[in-house]
């Protein structure tokens, strides 16, 4: 078989070699072929050592960059319903990362905050997947990086207006 040449190696899957022809130009397939490496990253460096899910670790993170933020918030922020998010600060509750604590200003708010243990595996978490990303992005320059960057967030904030 004929390897197929750089230009031509770019309308390839990456796996399977196969032709995608009109998904090329579909942001959700490009989007999901570009998961499946970030999630890879995930799993490896900080899913399975440290038993996180990405949602789990979006939501430290979070609360780490927003103290005494609200569950509401959490789960506007997230798109996940109250119970959804419910479930996920106690599970983060009970592995002793995530404490919460009555508003003093108002009896029925619950404000969220890290515990010592949060802000650990948080640091930790982060600066893993930081190393991971630099080896998945390796190709692409630092100018190239920020602008993946810039436009993914520009085309996050369009669910705004969903």
């Amino acid at each position: 078989m004929k390897k197929p040449t750089s230009s031509a190696s770019l309308e390839l899957t990456p796996r399977g070699l196969l032709s995608e022809g009109g998904l090329r130009d579909l942001l959700g397939y490009q989007l999901a072929q570009a998961y499946i490496v970030a999630q890879a990253d995930f799993r490896r460096a900080v899913g399975l050592p440290h038993e996180l899910r990405p949602v789990e670790f979006t939501v430290l993170q979070l609360i780490k960059e927003n103290p005494a933020v609200s569950s509401t918030k959490l789960a506007q922020a997230l798109e996940v319903t109250k119970p959804g998010i419910t479930v996920l600060l106690d599970r983060l509750v009970t592995r002793g990362l995530v404490v919460r604590e009555r508003s003093v200003a108002d009896g029925r708010a619950q404000h969220l905050h890290l515990t010592e243990s949060g802000h650990l595996l948080i640091a930790k978490s982060l600066q893993l997947l930081l190393d991971a990303d630099a080896v998945s992005l390796q190709r692409l320059s630092e100018g190239e990086r920020k602008i993946l960057f810039e436009l993914l967030h520009k085309v996050a904030l369009c669910r705004r207006s969903v």
